[in-house]
């Protein structure tokens, strides 16, 4: 697990193990599905061989479905989740749904990637 792992999520995105940290990035103006969810848990399974990681999410200009949003993410395979934004529209976002996910872990929202590391690697 030290090296460094990608996985391509339909053409959309890549979720990469790098560093011991899992890292979900969509293109630019992505729209997230069901078949996109089912595909990153299954990309992470894959890259973690069942260990929990931390999980680094660029959620600028993306956008979820509902679907999408109850099967993801999977508390078995995710210890810590940073949800990485770059405007206030991301912000609100952001906090309007982090208490709505049923995670079992903890979540937080970052403008700065550095910051985001440092706490998912803490």
């Amino acid at each position: 697990m030290n090296g460094i792992s990608k996985v391509d999520i339909d053409g959309k995105g890549t979720l990469e193990l790098s560093g011991g940290v899992l890292r979900l990035h969509w293109k630019p103006g992505a729209t997230v599905g069901l078949d996109e969810a089912h595909r990153v848990l299954s990309a992470i399974s894959t890259l973690g061989q069942g260990v929990r990681l931390p999980m680094l999410i660029e959620i600028h200009d993306v956008t979820y479905s509902a679907a999408a949003r109850r099967v993801f993410p999977d508390p078995s395979a995710v210890s810590r989740m940073a949800l990485l934004g770059s405007s206030p529209v991301d912000q609100v976002v952001a906090m309007f749904r982090l208490p709505r996910l049923p995670t079992g872990f903890p979540v937080r929202y970052f403008t700065s990637e550095e910051k985001a590391l440092v706490w998912l690697r803490s």
